[in-house]
């Protein structure tokens, strides 16, 4: 006997089906068959029914459950059968086999994601009884590609099910199996069976129910339709169910058995008359005028997923602490919970919320397997830095945290991968990158970086070398170097800590990892045995082989929120259920069927009379159904919510469900995030502390609390810190009474006072790789000039400027080069080919850049008289000393070159400074204390330099040389002249000269067309000299003056302790901010008020920072 159990949503089908199963119990045995994720809950509730005695008579199987119970006692559970794992390899074997005979997957065959497309349509073919046989018929019989495609199928599936012959078998022929052993037996003789919660069955699941038709006494299925009868053309969101209906009961008549069809309703006041509404017009006619929900529905739309999942904690807290609910009552549900599970296993324990996610993680995100795929990744991808650190970074090797920083840093610096690595000589480079000398620390530090790396690679290389390269010598070697690096014992250890903590699901979820780990091992040696495997193949199919298993958890808790999947909570009643992610782009969540059979291969096949799975418009229907039949699992409450915008920032709308229920509901209307002030994050007390810095009232409460009386205190502490300032002591403890300061130090200082504080106040160096960027190729283009121009005068004086003499250049360029290398750099030997590539790529604009500065000085009176010029302690020149409010300036630093001109017994000097970018000089930047190195230079130079030189000193100037390559955009026919020009106009000096006609004419003797090199204009009737680079004696003099006053200014600063967050600002493309190393530092000081953290613990950062720990 077939009987239909017909039914709206919450009309009582589950308990109907419970309470008869009880009741027959005591006569005959009872099967109950559910959805797999459902049956957890469905276990509970027959056992709330019918007591501790129902097991006797009574069980709940899903159909995988059933076909291993019919196999154990008619025979085949022993046959050895694959697991998740062994299914992808025994598909990339039978792929392999198959490759000659191949057209179409000819080349797609060699990927990973085919094999688990591949397996995706295998298992789609099972489910529904087509045969590889049936394929290569419909491939043989139809032309061209399509015909191909399925006659490719064929053959691989065919080689797949040999394999599974002689191997073992696949667990998706189990129903297949179950129903043969079925057939002709009496197994379900004098049982009664049910089915519950399903909306449609596969024909290999039809295939199951014909036998258990003919022997069993009844069986019953459930189904969430309104009636047996089709009139909404197939569209409707009951038509699944009864096409579904219509197939079991054309299944009844074939076996001859006879049928029987109930129709329940749902009893009055099952649930509130809100969610009566929903049930009944969400999916149909509205009502002719909007009724009242009675606060039965609620919407929230929030700013971010964030906050979204913030005002559903506080909610389900607000409702458990009004006495009504108790956290089981509730459910949690998004259609695409993964982009929301992290967010509610990390929000809903800080407001106290028991959270349980009915859901599986991606399993190789876990750091045991994430550490075996990396390393994997190592070894067969050449040591990138990326695999290296992803697995030192899980924690699982016998590498310390510390040891591993300073590791990763060097690699960083010096961009080391591949042989790097490996190779037996010890590395040399320097810790701290290109050009700086050596101290005891670095060599120290050097030495155990290198130790660090060979522990490191040791076990790695051994891995790599493993001598045989077979499937089964690859699996070896990997289990080797999982002992090598200890992990059977950590993760027993951290297992055991685990437990100890009262997390046994963790404790229990490590141990599983371990064992899917050596079973995948396992099937590796088995089904790959001597099969040749290249290291990179092995790494990316054993990637694929752990992708296959899942990590199943179980509730630690019965009183606890259950939160996950739309798809995989319809069954489960609850009285709230919170509905998040129902915005535009998540309701319907559309989608084609899995695998690689399309819609149109879909057609064909189906004109064969080989019916596969639902297509892409079921699907749809199936979406709605889904749809309708969470909003109907309620009984008191319905609560959606949405994000303004989703994790990348892109605009959200609500759904059509939202905006179908504010039709439907007179008094709905959606309560928005900015309308409550964050009043929600003040319902618990973690989250409330973050508030408590802008609430006294807040805060006075949770100091009434005793276990957060502590934190309040300290956040009223924090409240009358001053933000942005540190305390006299504080200052002379981090930078001494006494504060040394570069000019690139000085102009840090005043372009961000925070800033300065990060790098040199707290010390908190950014990592940076040592390639050759602006300082590097800086201290190289310094080295090359100083050395050309400082060695070669008799160029600047040569009577004219021909091949012989840009020759003579040339090969001076090319002299200070070698000797920057071997002096430097050590030599080239070790370099990375990447670094030889671009230093290589340095040479011709080095010697343009010398070229240029040689054919300036030739047009000019003035000439080098010092390079590298020295302001130091133990310098030719003693640093420059400013002392206000006890705090002494000194600054020191380099004048990368100064020219000399001598008049009238007056030495006039010019300061040089070489620019690798397109720095330019700039009096507002002046006027705010940046770029004032070069005057600064000049006004110390004309106040000491007569003692040095032997000669009075006066000013003449300051310039920025371009030291950099020039690209000029130009036509083909450009003449060389026009080309020359171009170039020029990128090369002329930026700064300032003095407005005396004769130095001017000793600056630069103009040609023809006036000044090539000065940003200068003569005037070709007048032969006035005009230009914003002219200056006074007087003004220069008030520059100087300037000058002074931004010293003192930063000496008082320093000893008020300014360190705010109050960057120079001249648009959004000029500011202190764009490449600055501490921005996300500075972020978190915004939002999170930093400082005052900063200040909170500033005793121990300063005794860090002062000790150098």
């Amino acid at each position: 006997m077939l009987k239909l159990i017909l039914g709206r949503a919450g009309s009582g089908k589950t308990t109907a089906v419970i309470g008869r199963i009880c009741r027959a119990g005591q006569e005959r045995p009872q099967l109950l068959l559910v959805p797999e994720p459902q049956s957890h809950e469905t276990e509970r509730a027959l056992c709330a029914a019918g007591g501790d005695g129902i097991s006797l008579y009574a069980e709940v199987l899903s159909f995988r459950r059933l076909g291993d119970r019919v196999l154990s006692q008619l025979g085949g559970i022993a046959a050895p059968e694959l697991d998740g794992g062994g299914r992808i390899l025994l598909m990339h074997r039978a792929v392999k086999e198959s490759l000659p005979a191949l057209t179409v997957y000819a080349r797609p065959s060699r990927r990973p994601a085919f094999l688990k497309a591949l397996l995706a349509t295998a298992d789609e073919l099972k489910s529904c009884q087509v045969l590889p046989e049936q394929l290569l018929k419909a491939g043989e019989e139809t032309a061209g590609s399509d015909g191909e495609k399925l006659h490719d199928l064929g053959l691989i599936l065919s080689a797949y099910d040999g394999l599974t012959g002689q191997i073992a078998l696949d667990p998706r022929d189990r129903l297949t199996r179950a129903a043969e052993k079925l057939t002709g037996s009496g197994w379900a003789a004098g049982k009664d069976v049910w089915l519950d919660g399903f909306t449609d069955f596969t024909p290999q699941e039809l295939a199951v129910l014909r036998p258990l038709l003919r022997q069993s006494g009844s069986v019953t299925v459930t189904l969430t339709c309104d009636k047996q009868e089709e009139d909404e053309d197939g569209t409707g969101i009951f038509s699944p169910a009864r096409r579904t209906s219509a197939r079991l009961l054309r299944l009844a008549r074939e076996e001859g058995v006879g049928t029987e069809v109930e129709h329940l309703t749902a009893p009055a006041g099952v649930r509130a008359p809100g969610l009566e509404a929903v049930e009944a017009h969400l999916f149909g006619p509205l009502p002719l005028a909007p009724v009242p929900c009675g606060g039965a529905v609620e919407l929230f739309a929030a700013l971010s997923p964030r906050s979204e999942v913030e005002w559903t904690a506080a909610r389900i807290r607000a409702l458990v602490q009004s006495g009504q609910y108790r956290y089981r009552d509730i459910g949690v549900a998004a259609r695409c919970y993964g982009s929301y599970r992290e967010l509610v296993e990390t929000v809903f324990p800080q407001y106290g919320v028991p959270v349980f996610s009915a859901a599986m993680s991606d399993i190789l995100e876990k750091p045991v397997l994430a550490m075996v795929t990396a390393a994997l990744d190592t070894v067969s991808g050449g040591y990138r830095y990326e695999d290296i650190f992803r697995c030192l970074k899980t924690g699982l090797t016998n590498l310390p945290e510390d040891d591993r920083d300073v590791l990763e840093n060097y690699a960083l610096k010096w961009d080391l991968r591949g042989g790097k690595w490996t190779q037996e000589r010890p590395w040399t480079f320097h810790p701290r990158g290109y050009g700086l000398p050596w101290t005891a620390e670095d060599e120290a530090l050097l030495a155990r970086v290198d130790k660090l790396r060979r522990q490191v690679a040791e076990p790695l290389e051994q891995l790599r070398r493993g001598a045989d390269r077979t499937g089964a010598g690859r699996a070896m070697a990997l289990y080797r170097f999982l002992e090598r690096v200890g992990l059977p014992e950590k993760l027993e250890q951290r297992a055991s800590r685990l437990e100890e903590q009262g997390q046994a699901a963790l404790a229990e979820e490590y141990r599983q990892l371990w064992e899917i780990l050596c079973g995948g091992l396992d099937q590796c040696a088995q089904l790959c045995g001597e099969e040749e495997l290249e290291l990179e193949e092995f790494s990316r199919l054993f990637r694929l082989v752990l992708s296959q298993y899942d990590v199943g958890t179980i509730p630690v808790s019965l009183d606890r929120v259950t939160a996950g999947e739309t798809t995989r909570q319809t069954g489960h009643r609850v009285k709230v259920l919170f509905l998040l992610g129902a915005d535009d782009a998540s309701l319907p969540q559309t989608g084609t069927a899995p695998g690689l059979l399309s819609e149109d291969d879909r057609t064909l096949l189906s004109s064969y009379g080989l019916e596969l799975g639902p297509n892409d418009r079921d699907l749809l229907y199936r979406e709605m159904t889904t749809i309708y039949q969470t909003c109907a699992r309620p009984t008191e409450k319905l609560i959606l919510t949405w994000p303004a915008q989703g994790e990348g920032g892109e605009e959200r709308r609500a759904s059509f469900v939202a905006e179908r229920l504010r039709l439907l509901f007179s008094d709905l209307t959606p309560v928005r995030e900015e309308s409550l002030n964050g009043a929600f994050r003040r319902t618990a007390p973690l989250p409330a502390l973050e508030q408590a810095g802008r609430d006294p009232a807040l805060r006075r409460a949770l100091a009434s609390l005793p276990e957060y009386a502590g934190q309040a205190q300290r956040v009223e502490q924090a409240e009358r810190w001053q933000r942005g300032s540190l305390s006299r002591p504080a200052v002379d403890r981090l930078y001494g009474q006494k504060v040394s300061m570069s000019a690139s130090r000085m102009d840090k200082y005043k372009s961000c006072h925070f800033s300065y504080f990060m790098r040199y106040g707290l010390q908190a160096e950014p990592r940076k790789p040592a390639g050759f960027s602006a300082p590097e190729y800086g201290t190289f283009v310094h080295y090359v000039l100083e050395h050309v121009l400082g060695d070669n005068a008799q160029l600047l004086d040569a009577p004219q400027w021909g091949e012989t003499e840009r020759a003579a250049l040339n090969s001076a360029v090319d002299a200070a080069v070698e000797r920057y290398v071997r002096e430097e750099l050590g030599g080239l030997e070790q370099q990375s080919d990447r670094f030889l590539y671009l230093f290589r790529r340095l040479l011709r604009p080095v010697r343009a850049v010398a070229a240029n500065a040689v054919e300036e000085l030739r047009s000019s009176s003035f000439r080098p008289i010092s390079f590298e010029l020295g302001f130091a302690k133990n310098g030719p020149l003693a640093p420059v000393e400013f002392t206000v409010d006890g705090i002494t300036l000194s600054i020191s630093g380099f004048v990368d070159r100064v020219d000399g001109w001598v008049k009238d017994g007056k030495l006039y000097l010019r300061v040089v400074d070489y620019k690798t970018g397109r720095k330019s000089f700039d009096l507002t930047e002046v006027f705010h204390g940046l770029g004032l190195q070069m005057l600064l230079y000049l006004f110390t130079l004309k106040d000491r330099g007569e003692k040095f030189y032997g000669a009075p000193v006066e000013g003449a100037g300051v310039f920025y040389l371009p030291a950099r390559d020039v690209i000029v955009r130009g036509s083909r026919d450009m003449s060389d002249a026009a080309w020359q020009k171009a170039v020029d106009k990128e090369l002329v000096r930026k700064g300032l000269v003095l407005s005396d006609p004769a130095v001017l004419a000793a600056m630069e003797h103009p040609g023809e067309d006036g000044f090539r090199f000065l940003p200068l204009k003569v005037s070709k009737t007048s032969g006035a000299v005009t230009g914003d680079a002219l200056v006074s004696a007087e003004r220069l003099g008030r520059l100087g003056g300037h000058i002074q006053r931004v010293l003192e200014e930063i000496c008082h600063e320093l000893a008020g302790g300014s360190i705010a967050a109050d960057p120079f600002w001249r648009g959004e493309q000029k500011n202190a901010c764009l490449y600055c190393d501490y921005a996300a530092a500075c972020l978190l000081l915004s939002i999170y008020r930093i400082g005052q953290q900063i200040s909170q613990h500033l005793d121990q950062i300063v005794d860090v920072a002062a000790h150098g720990y």
